[in-house]
C-alpha cells in the first residue's frame, strides 16, 4: 500500500512536469516516447515477469526469453515507439490506446493474482480429494499426509477460463464491485464537488501538519522555479473529457503503473491486494496532481484512512473467524458444517437485501452530480431549481418525522425514542452540511446577474432549512435529559393541548412539503396563515405555562422545559414560513 502511494505520487508527479495539464502541445513531441515507454513496461511485466511461471511457457521459452530479453524490450520500445509516432501522425489520440493497453494490462494482473485467490482453496481440495482416491491405498483420511500439494499446481486451463468468465461476470453485474470503483473515482476526481466522507481528527492533524511543511519547502523554493512548477501545474488549463473524474494523462499512469506494480508483486509471491494497490496508486496520481485541495484534503484523507482501515480490520476479523469457524467444524463434525453453510447461504442473501435497499435510500442523487458537472450557466439554473426542491422537500419531510417524534417522546417519557431521535438529527445535519456544499457548487455555475439575484434567495431558504433543524435539536436536547433524570411529567391536561397543536405543526410541516415537491405556489397564503394561527396557539400556551409556573413551583423543571418546547416549535414554524417564501422567490422568474 506504502509503496503503491509513494509510486502514484512519483510517477503522476514527474509525467505532469512534462505534460502539463494541457498536455496537447507536449505530446506532440513526447507523446510516442510516452507510449512506447508504457507499452514496454507492461511487456516487460506482464508477458515477460508475469508468465515465466505459466503453464503455457515451456522451458525452453522461458530460457530463450531470459537469455534475449534486453534484445526483446529494446525492440518492443523501438517498434512501439514508432507506431504511437504513426498513430499520431494519423490523428489518433494514443492517450487512449496507451489507457486501453493499461486496461488489458490491468485486468491481466488482476487475473494472475486474484484468480488464484479465487479457484485456489477449490482446486486444493479438488486435487485433495484426486490424489487420495488414487493412492490412499485404504488409509483413512485424517491419517493421509497431503504431501503431493507441495509440488507446483497444474491447473487444468477449463478450470482457469471457466473461473475467469465467472469473475468477469461478476464484476460486470455486482453492484457492490460498481460501488468500490465510485469510491476510488470520488476521492481521486481533480475537480471539487459532492464528498463522500466526512472530516476526522486523524485527517485534520494530517492536513494541519502538511499545509505548514508544504509552506516551508514553497517559500524556500526560488521564486522562478516556483512559477515554473505553478505553471506546469495550472489547473484551469485542464482537458477534461466529459463527465471524466480526471483526464488521460493520469487515467494512463493510474492504469499502467497499477498493472505493474501488481505484475511484479505476484512474480516475487508477494503477498498484495490487487484492489488496495489499484486504489493507492489512484490516490498518490491524484495528490501529485493537486486534486486535494485545501477545501477537499480533509475529506479525501478521511476517505482514504476509511479505506485502509477498514482493509486492516478485515483482515484481523478475518483471521478471527476464520479460526473460529475451524474449531466449531472440527467440534461439530458434519451437523457443524450443515449448521455454518445454512448461516452462510442466510448472511449472503441477507447482505445483499441490505445492500439493495441502501442503494434505494442514499441520499446522494444523480442530480447532484449532474449538477456538479455542469458547465452550462442556462441548464445551471434548472438544475440547481429541481435540486433545491428535492432537498427543501427532504428537510420538511425529515423534519416532520423528528419532530413527531420528539414531541412523542417527551410527552410519553419514552427515552428511547428520544434517545433515537437525537442520533438521527446530528445525520441529519451533517447531511445538510454536505448539500449547502453541492449548493454552493451549483450557484457557482450560474451566470453572475442570476448568481447574485436567486443565489441569495438559494442561501437563505438553506439557511432557514438549517435553523429547522437546530430547532428540533434544541427541543430534543432538554426533553431528553429530562426524560433521562425521570423528572416530573407533565401534567395530562397540558399533555393534551400541546400535544393537539404538536400534531398540527406536524401536518403543516407535510403540506409544506408537498407545496414545494409539487411547485405549487397557490396554496402559500393559506400555508401562511395556517402557520400564523399555530404561532399564536403557542403563544398563548407559552402565557399559560408562565402563569402556571408561578401557582405550581413544584413544577419549576418540567415547566422550563415545556417552554423551551414550546418556544422551539413557534421557531420551526416561522422558519418553514420563510423557507416557503425563500423558495418561491428562487423558483419564480427567469
Amino acid at each position: 500500500v506504502a509503496i503503491a502511494f509513494f509510486f502514484g505520487v512519483l510517477v503522476q508527479y514527474i509525467a505532469r512536469l512534462i505534460f502539463k495539464f494541457n498536455y496537447r502541445k507536449q505530446l506532440k513531441y513526447f507523446g510516442a516516447l510516452f507510449g512506447g515507454f508504457a507499452a514496454t513496461s507492461i511487456i516487460y511485466f506482464i508477458l515477460i515477469k508475469g508468465l515465466k511461471e505459466s503453464t503455457l511457457m515451456t522451458p525452453e521459452n522461458r530460457q530463450w526469453i531470459h537469455d534475449n530479453t534486453q534484445i526483446l524490450l529494446g525492440c518492443c520500445f523501438l517498434c512501439t515507439t514508432i507506431l504511437m509516432q504513426v498513430l499520431m501522425w494519423c490523428r489518433i489520440n494514443i492517450l487512449k490506446i496507451v489507457v486501453l493497453l493499461g486496461t488489458f494490462a490491468l485486468a491481466l494482473a488482476f487475473a494472475g493474482n486474484d484468480l488464484v485467490n479465487f479457484i485456489g482453496m477449490p482446486l486444493a481440495g479438488y486435487s485433495t480429494y484426486h490424489d487420495y482416491i488414487a493412492n490412499s491405498n485404504g488409509v483413512s483420511p485424517d491419517q493421509y499426509l497431503m504431501t503431493s500439494l507441495l509440488d507446483s499446481a497444474s491447473t487444468p486451463s477449463i478450470f482457469l477460463i471457466g473461473s475467469g468468465i465467472i469473475m468477469v461476470v461478476a464484476l460486470l453485474t455486482s453492484k457492490k464491485a460498481h460501488n468500490v470503483i465510485k469510491t476510488s473515482l470520488d476521492l481521486s476526481r481533480q475537480e471539487a464537488g459532492e464528498e463522500s466522507f466526512g472530516t476526522s481528527p486523524i485527517a485534520r492533524k494530517l492536513v494541519r501538519m502538511t499545509t505548514n511543511t508544504s509552506s516551508f519547502i514553497v517559500n524556500n523554493i526560488p521564486p522562478k522555479a516556483r512559477t515554473w512548477l505553478n505553471a506546469r501545474f495550472d489547473k484551469d488549463e485542464v482537458i477534461l473529457e466529459h463527465g471524466a473524474a480526471f483526464d488521460l494523462i493520469r487515467a494512463s499512469v493510474n492504469l499502467v503503473l497499477a498493472s505493474l506494480l501488481i505484475a511484479l508483486g505476484t512474480s516475487l509471491k508477494l503477498p498484495l491486494s490487487t484492489t488496495y494497490v489499484t486504489f493507492m496508486v489512484a490516490m498518490g496520481t491524484s495528490l501529485a496532481d493537486r486534486a486535494w485541495g485545501r477545501d477537499s484534503a480533509v475529506y479525501r484523507i478521511t476517505g482514504v484512512i476509511s479505506v485502509i482501515g477498514g482493509w486492516f480490520l478485515t483482515a484481523g476479523a478475518a483471521f478471527l473467524i476464520c479460526f473460529t469457524v475451524t474449531m466449531i467444524v472440527y467440534f461439530g463434525g458434519s451437523i457443524a458444517i450443515i449448521l455454518l453453510g445454512a448461516l452462510a447461504a442466510y448472511m449472503l442473501i441477507h447482505s445483499q437485501i441490505s445492500y439493495n435497499k441502501k442503494l434505494k435510500q442514499e441520499k446522494n442523487s444523480s442530480l447532484a452530480q449532474q449538477m456538479v458537472a455542469n458547465k452550462d450557466k442556462q441548464e445551471a439554473l434548472v438544475l440547481l431549481r429541481k435540486f433545491s426542491r428535492e432537498e427543501f422537500a427532504k428537510v420538511l419531510e425529515w423534519s416532520a418525522d423528528l419532530y413527531h417524534r420528539v414531541t412523542t417522546g417527551f410527552l410519553n417519557e419514552s427515552y428511547r425514542t428520544l434517545r433515537k431521535a437525537m442520533g438521527d438529527i446530528e445525520t441529519e445535519r451533517r447531511y445538510f452540511k454536505q448539500v449547502k456544499r453541492l449548493g454552493t457548487i451549483g450557484v457557482s455555475h450560474l451566470n453572475d446577474k442570476v448568481g447574485l439575484e436567486k443565489g441569495l434567495y438559494y442561501f437563505q431558504g438553506n439557511d432557514f432549512s438549517y435553523d429547522i433543524i437546530h430547532s428540533i435539536k434544541r427541543t430534543c436536547e432538554p426533553c431528553l435529559e429530562h426524560t433521562d433524570n425521570n423528572f416530573n411529567p407533565l401534567e395530562q391536561s397540558q399533555k393534551d393541548s400541546f400535544g393537539e397543536i404538536a400534531q398540527s405543526i406536524v401536518s403543516f410541516l407535510e403540506e409544506s412539503r408537498q407545496s414545494i415537491e409539487k411547485d405549487a405556489f397557490g396554496d402559500l397564503a393559506a400555508l401562511y396563515n395556517q402557520g400564523n394561527i399555530l404561532i399564536n396557539q403557542l403563544g398563548v400556551l407559552k402565557r399559560e405555562e408562565i402563569r402556571h409556573m408561578r401557582e405550581q413551583v413544584s413544577y419549576i423543571k418540567v415547566g422550563i422545559v415545556y417552554l423551551t418546547v414550546i418556544q422551539e416549535s413557534q421557531n420551526v414554524v416561522a422558519y418553514t414560513i420563510n423557507l416557503l417564501k425563500m423558495n418561491q422567490k428562487f423558483q419564480e422568474g427567469n
